[in-house]
């Protein structure tokens, strides 16, 4: 099934090109003047070829020659983006340009030849130039052989969480005064169509009529009401017959119905269903373009009437019926996963129905080896089919040893194909535009939070997001980002790890175990990057792997530690490369090194470099930045992490392009004067605990620079840490017109005025804490405050505290180490539009918090965290009567949970970490015995207590 997105993957390498071409074309004017028009013709050949990959998703099946030849054309833009970017980084450096020109000509004049043969050949494949979206009619084949769905054929042994199928029952038996669509909504091998067809049977009776069909992601909407047409029940007068006459058989029926138009056959089911109480299920619907087709031939019918969707697609499901809720199954437990197993890899005389009957050593294998599944049922169920083989403990241990591999394996006797193959049918889906979005998630460590800002600013580096076109001045390539990424959250793709405050918005996302698997296999076979694993003690193993590294994209693995010198390299690598540098293992034009290890490099001018787009290191030794980072012109995302010293040169200041300059994990560093020649920069990120030279010569140099070198740049977006005279001076902030997240570090109470949507204040000490109200008052715009060290609790000239004076639209708000020793509850549950207050490292000293009834009309979340002195906390009947989300951690001498919590009953979510023992013991269940204070909390849904001191 690999080859069937080859072409989807060729045209978005095109795709890219031409939208990079385009940007060089602007930006690099100065340096491509002389070649200016061979470069436009370069671009227009590689706009036509586009045109022509459509067709070929279609066609590509038929021939290894036809899939060979759409490698080519990836690998011809790619040379072709190459070639223009490496021009521009000699022109750069070197006086000789003429002969530059002379040899940049040959390269374009040698790519336009091979597109030209690429163009002849796809002519003998009769491949014409098309502009939208080609279908593979052997994916709509692989499709409906192996996913193909029936009510009937359901699985005994199957798990079903008693929640989903309670919850679904209950809405499809829902008597409403209109025509309900419940969806059930997740990733591929969830279970989604298992938990389906168990409610359906149980449920069917209660209608007059059902029926269930399945979709697929190309479907033929006449085929598919055809079939609801007939199971819900069609007489056979309708077809012009006396009732003497024999009955049609099911084939005669679908002839005549197959002679109607699409629309008579919408007009004729409407009228069959509109007399009565339906359900009708559609099975693994895909698209909502889906649902608009066949919508109107479902009438409200009587009271109670159903439709019941299974969908990957979380949009499918909202669009369909923004009144119904989702189900979404959740994962299985490790417990569900085993008991799932053990039905699966036993007999039924051996496994029975009750307690397990087989022995310690198999289910001490067995737990071990559901944890690779990481809860997906699917994964189970063809690791259960696979152990049914297995008699021996000793193949059992074989399995377990190589699980993952088994996983991958396609499973042709499986009711649904292997694990890869259903995971890859949502892959296959994606727009050409989403798939190197995707894949690039395959560049992060396993199990890894990805925070959404830090993906959304790689993506735009990597050329991954179109700038808005004219008529969305207002829409930035950040909102088309973060499109992409909700696009893949709906897609069941990409999980959600945290929302922030709004409840809505994405703060972190993750991805299941198998899907991350499946995507990095994913993106080294298609050559779009390379994981560099932590080295082993394996020499075989580290010179293969060596041997392997071609990609433009490489990704370093925690636990690495590399030099891109031999001299550096850990002993257990240099004795596999001795005669070879490790950095000539790397292809000629790297774009992307993300070092998730530790690194030192001091070869940075090298060829292997010039072409550099993303570059994120760890620095393990106190170092000053060689001055060849100022070759670096293409380089967009530029992050630096180091526990020691770290001095930027002026060089930095030639990056025209960079985009991100993240040093928010360096400890102390140097910055030059430069830094504002960075004219494109959107993104300004610096340590929030400041240990800069902010003194003397350097703090001398800033503050006569500042209000020119700010004033230039104008496209930042996001600015922290920064110290707050620096915006004073000049009215230098006023110049920012595009910024919208700005932290400050604040040492005296001076007024920091602007309307931002985000503001963080950080306060390094008491001596000069912030205690002035004005600042904060005149922000009517302002939604979130974080306030970061000491507040002093005097009152200010006009009787305030400061958090009496908090602006009236303030949505979120942290206190972070703010020492204050009175309760200040009071006066924050005032706040009508807070929701989200976090109060942690003892931002508050006192020994007793109390929330007051009625207070907090709107707080969705609340968190505290390492409030040492905290014993006691109330919270009074009519309080908090909005929480969603509840957070406690570290609070040591905090001995039970307020008895007021049983009052919250929108509370779905409470996370107990790092809490005594005592504490926790209150809020469980053991042995069917429910502990002292579980009674207050034994309504919420999601209860989570973990790292118990």
């Amino acid at each position: 099934m690999a080859e069937f997105v080859l072409s989807k993957l060729a045209e978005s390498v095109v795709a890219q090109t031409v939208q990079r071409i385009s940007d060089l074309l602007i930006y690099e004017a100065a340096s491509l003047r002389s070649v200016r028009d061979d470069v436009v013709v370069l671009q227009d050949e590689l706009r036509s070829l586009k045109g022509f990959l459509k067709e070929a998703d279609s066609k590509q099946e038929q021939d290894k020659r036809l899939q060979e030849l759409l490698i080519q054309v990836r690998e011809i833009a790619s040379d072709a983006e190459d070639v223009v970017e490496t021009f521009i980084f000699k022109v750069s450096s070197s006086y000789m340009k003429a002969s530059h020109n002379k040899r940049i000509r040959a390269q374009i004049n040698s790519i336009r030849s091979r597109i030209q043969i690429i163009s002849r050949s796809m002519q003998i494949f009769e491949i014409k130039f098309v502009v939208g979206e080609g279908t593979s009619s052997s994916m709509v084949e692989v499709q409906r052989n192996f996913r193909r769905s029936y009510p009937d054929d359901e699985d005994d042994d199957v798990i079903i969480l008693e929640g989903s199928k309670t919850a679904l029952t209950a809405q499809l038996t829902k008597e409403v005064d209109r025509l309900c669509i419940v969806s059930v909504v997740g990733m591929g091998g969830l279970g989604k169509t298992t938990l389906a067809k168990k409610v359906f049977n149980g449920v069917k009776q209660h209608f007059d009529c059902s029926a269930w069909v399945f979709v697929s992601q190309q479907f033929v909407p006449k085929d598919v009401l055809i079939d609801i047409l007939i199971q819900v029940g069609i007489p056979d007068e309708e077809f012009g017959l006396e009732r003497k006459k024999h009955a049609l058989t099911y084939l005669e029926k679908v002839t005549k119905l197959n002679a109607l138009k699409e629309s008579e056959i919408i007009v004729f089911l409407k009228d069959v269903l509109e007399q009565k109480r339906y359900l009708v299920v559609l099975d693994d619907i895909w698209r909502t373009e889906t649902w608009g087709r066949i919508k109107r031939a479902f009438p409200q019918g009587k009271k109670g009437s159903k439709l019941l969707f299974t969908t990957r697609n979380m949009e499918v499901a909202t669009y369909a019926d923004l009144l119904s809720s989702p189900i979404e199954p959740p994962f299985l437990t490790l417990d569900e996963s085993w008991e799932l197993l053990r039905r699966k890899a036993f007999l039924k005389h051996i496994a029975g129905h009750g307690k397990k009957d087989c022995s310690p050593e198999f289910e001490n294998l067995g737990r071990e080896m559901v944890k690779k599944c990481g809860g997906l049922p699917l994964a189970v169920v063809v690791l259960g089919g696979l152990l049914k083989t297995k008699n021996s403990l000793d193949e059992w241990k074989v399995v377990h040893r190589n699980v993952n591999a088994y996983l991958r394996k396609p499973q042709s006797r499986q009711p649904y194909g292997g694990v890869h193959d259903i995971l890859a049918l949502s892959y296959y889906d994606l727009p050409y535009i989403l798939k190197p979005c995707f894949l690039y998630l395959g560049n992060f460590p396993e199990d890894w939070e990805i925070p959404k800002s830090k993906l959304i600013r790689l993506w735009i580096a990597e050329g991954f997001i179109a700038a808005p076109t004219r008529g969305e001045e207002e829409e930035t390539m950040e909102d088309i980002a973060e499109q992409y990424l909700r696009e893949l959250i709906h897609r069941g793709m990409v999980q959600v790890g945290q929302r922030d405050y709004t409840w809505v918005g994405v703060k972190t996302c993750r991805m299941h175990d198998l899907m991350m698997d499946f995507c990095m296999l994913k993106a080294r076979e298609e050559n779009f990057s390379e994981i560099i694993p932590k080295i082993e003690s394996s020499t075989n193993s580290s010179k293969q792997h060596v041997a392997t590294t071609h990609s433009r994209r490489i990704a370093i693995s925690p636990g690495c530690v590399l030099d891109f010198n031999t001299n550096c390299l850990s002993s257990s690598l240099r004795q596999n490369v001795e005669n070879a540098s490790w950095k000539e293992q790397i292809h000629p034009h790297l774009r992307s090194l993300l070092c998730f290890g530790t690194l030192t490099f001091s070869v940075l001018a090298a060829k292997n470099f010039c072409a550099l787009r993303v570059l994120e290191i760890e620095l393990v030794k106190s170092m000053k930045m060689p001055r060849e980072i100022g070759k670096l012109v293409h380089l967009k995302y530029l992050c630096l992490k180091t526990s020691l010293e770290l001095e930027l040169p002026k060089t930095i200041g030639n990056l025209r392009n960079l985009h991100t300059l993240d040093l928010r994990r360096c400890r102390k560093i140097t910055l030059p004067r430069e830094i504002f020649n960075l004219v494109r920069l959107r993104h300004l990120l610096l340590p929030k605990y400041l240990r800069m030279p902010f003194h003397g010569r350097i703090a001398r140099l800033f503050g006569q620079k500042i209000h020119f070198g700010v004033s230039r740049l104008t496209n930042i977006v996001t600015l922290k840490y920064i110290p707050a005279e620096w915006l004073i001076k000049n009215d230098a902030l006023l110049k920012l017109t595009n910024l919208q997240n700005l932290g400050i570090v604040m040492n005296s109470d001076r007024e920091v005025g602007a309307c931002l949507r985000y503001w963080n204040i950080f306060v390094p000490s008491a001596k000069g804490g912030f205690k002035s109200s004005k600042p904060l008052s005149s922000c009517h715009s302002l939604s979130q405050l974080s306030l970061t060290g000491t507040l002093l609790e005097e009152v200010d000239s006009i009787g305030c505290h400061i958090l009496h004076c908090l602006p009236a639209n303030l949505n979120k708000l942290v206190l972070d180490g703010t020492d204050l020793e009175q309760d200040r509850m009071p006066v924050l549950e005032k706040m009508s539009n807070l929701r989200c207050l976090t109060i942690k490292y003892n931002a508050y000293k006192g020994d007793k918090l109390v929330c007051s009834a009625y207070g907090f009309p709107k707080l969705e979340t609340l968190q505290f965290e390492d409030l040492y002195d905290l014993k006691e906390w109330h919270v009074e009947e009519g309080a908090l009567q909005s929480l969603k989300r509840l957070d406690i951690q570290y609070l040591l001498f905090m001995e039970m949970i307020p008895d007021g919590l049983r009052f919250v009953t929108c509370l779905r979510e409470l996370n107990i970490k790092h809490m005594p023992k005592s504490f926790c013991e209150r809020l469980q269940v053991k042995d069917g015995i429910e502990g002292a204070d579980y009674y207050k909390v034994r309504h919420i849904p999601s209860i989570s207590i973990s790292d118990i001191r």
